[in-house]
């Protein structure tokens, strides 16, 4: 049987005993539908914590395991990597230059985002590093704790791009693409509400989908998400996704959706890879994602859970309280929480 070309995407974490953030997905016709990994008996590698970073040996073990695990998930299911994105700088910048290009065409775009160190400065980190710990300062307040995760970045690139090509993505540019990135992924019901925008050009998950998205992957459900939108753009072929900076050592990409109007793609290609039907943008179709309220079980939310607080601060049956606000956390309580 002929193996079907999927697409990976990472969300680099790297937090001590944490499972690696991995997605791989395949086009079904105009569908990209992400695979069940958590019922497979393969793990991803875990995390060793921000220390560890500074072990180069350790590091290359862990994208060694990544690879792996890649590999036997596709062996099982009969799938050949075809592209991965990874949430990552793939190199350290060049020592002439204060930020990489990519990184200010996001700061053009008003996307805020970490500068990438250079090697160079990459060992002023270690050492400052040293002399913290040796003067007793605590491993969970390393200085530089907001880059470290960077190095693990390198050793993914530097390994996976023997299984597929890489490309750099950062899930933050990519809902900004798709009009959701208003709000933070960490606010109440925003991974929802970010799902269901990227389902309008992904084509999952809808209504009568099974697969959740607690299925796809390790991880908090934030991170699921940014993996699954990592996912989504490496299976973009270039014509299809544009960058921020300069191509092809030097961009982030995220999908070509002008700004908020949907690409058609034609549905039947024989390698799983989606062509695309029309360079004219289409709007999005009316969403599918609807549910009906988990409280009184008659009011149908159109876009779950937008509109909640309006429906519980007045109607919802499955709320007792009296009060509007305190109706509001009652079904908070009872309905929102993960």
């Amino acid at each position: 049987m002929a193996k079907v070309s999927c697409y990976i995407g990472i969300d680099v974490a790297f937090a001590k005993g944490k499972h690696l953030p991995v997605v791989i997905c395949t086009w079904n016709g105009d569908r990209l539908v992400p695979l069940p990994l958590r019922q497979l008996q393969f793990t991803p590698p875990q995390g060793k914590g921000n220390l560890a970073t500074f072990d180069c040996e350790l590091v290359s073990r862990f994208a060694e395991d990544a690879a792996r695990y890649i590999v036997q998930v596709c062996n099982e299911l009969g799938l050949i990597p075809t592209r991965i994105g990874i949430d990552a700088p793939s190199s350290p910048k060049k020592d002439d230059v204060a930020r990489r290009l990519y990184e200010k065409g996001l700061d053009q775009a008003g996307i805020s985002c970490f500068a990438t160190p250079s090697a160079d400065e990459f060992d002023v980190i270690r050492e400052k590093a040293r002399k913290h710990l040796a003067s007793g300062g605590a491993v969970s307040k390393l200085p530089h704790a907001n880059q470290l995760w960077m190095i693990v970045g390198f050793a993914l690139f530097e390994r996976l791009s023997q299984l597929a090509p890489c490309l750099e993505v950062f899930p933050q540019a990519i809902v900004r693409a798709i009009d959701a990135g208003d709000i933070h992924k960490s606010h109440l019901g925003a991974v929802e509400t970010q799902l269901m925008a990227a389902a309008q050009f992904t084509g999952w998950p809808t209504s009568r989908d099974t697969l959740k998205l607690d299925d796809i992957a390790w991880g908090d459900k934030h991170d699921k998400l940014d993996a699954y939108l990592s996912a989504w753009v490496a299976s973009l072929e270039e014509s299809n996704r544009i960058p921020y900076g300069e191509p092809p050592d030097d961009a982030i990409w995220i999908p070509k959706t002008n700004h908020g109007l949907k690409v058609k793609y034609a549905a039947g290609s024989t390698d799983g890879n989606p062509k695309i039907q029309a360079t004219q943008a289409v709007k999005p179709s009316t969403p599918t994602y609807k549910v009906l309220c988990p409280g009184c079980g008659k009011f149908e939310f159109k876009q779950w859970p937008l509109g909640w607080d309006a429906h519980a601060a007045h109607k919802c049956a499955g709320v007792k309280a009296i009060d509007p606000k305190e109706r509001k956390a009652e079904y908070r309580r009872k309905y929102l929480t993960d």
